[in-house]
Formats: structure tokens, sequence, C-alpha cells
């Protein structure tokens, strides 16, 4: 006996578009750190020290942000995969996860 694979199609449809609205949004806040940077970069430049300790923290959580925008996009990609492979009947997919 075969074993048998059922996928609710719509719902891992919103789990891959929620990972994608993620990534979006993560990406978004990247954009508004890279400004904020920019900005205490020239507060820094003008002596304001505390500036300075702000724009140390950006520099150290801007690339893990931009790490975790790109990994929600590579679920996104690999769900939609799965997907296309349930509907096409491509048991291939299935090893995408293993």
């Amino acid at each position: 006996m075969a074993n048998e694979i059922y996928m609710n199609v719509p719902e891992v449809e919103k789990v891959a578009q929620g990972f994608s609205v993620a990534s979006d949004i993560l990406r978004a806040v990247s954009k508004a750190l890279q400004a904020l940077l920019q900005l205490l970069k020239a507060v820094a430049f003008m002596g304001l020290v505390g500036g300075q300790a702000l724009q140390s923290f950006i520099e150290w959580v801007k690339p893990k942000i931009d790490d975790m925008a790109e990994y929600c996009e590579e679920i996104s990609n690999d769900v939609k995969f799965a997907i296309e492979a349930y509907v096409n009947g491509d048991e291939a997919g299935a090893t995408r996860f293993h």
C-alpha cells in the first residue's frame, strides 16, 4: 500500500504568502535601519557619543535582519515549489524538505 500525501493547497499557499510578507517587512525594516544609520553617522560626526552607540547596534543587527529576510523568501519559494509539485503530482518535490 502506497503512502498517500495530502496537502490543503489554499492553506499552504497562505503559509507561503506569510513568509513572503515577512520577507518584505524585514526588507523594509532593513531600509529604514540603513537610513537611520546614515543619519547617525552624520550625528556622530558632529560629536554626539550616544548616536555612535546606537550606530554600532544598528550595524550589528541590520545584517541579521537582512539574513532573516533572505531566509523567509527562501522558505516562501520552497513552499510554493512544494505546492506546484503537489498539484502537478511530482513526487520529486517531496525530497525538497528531507
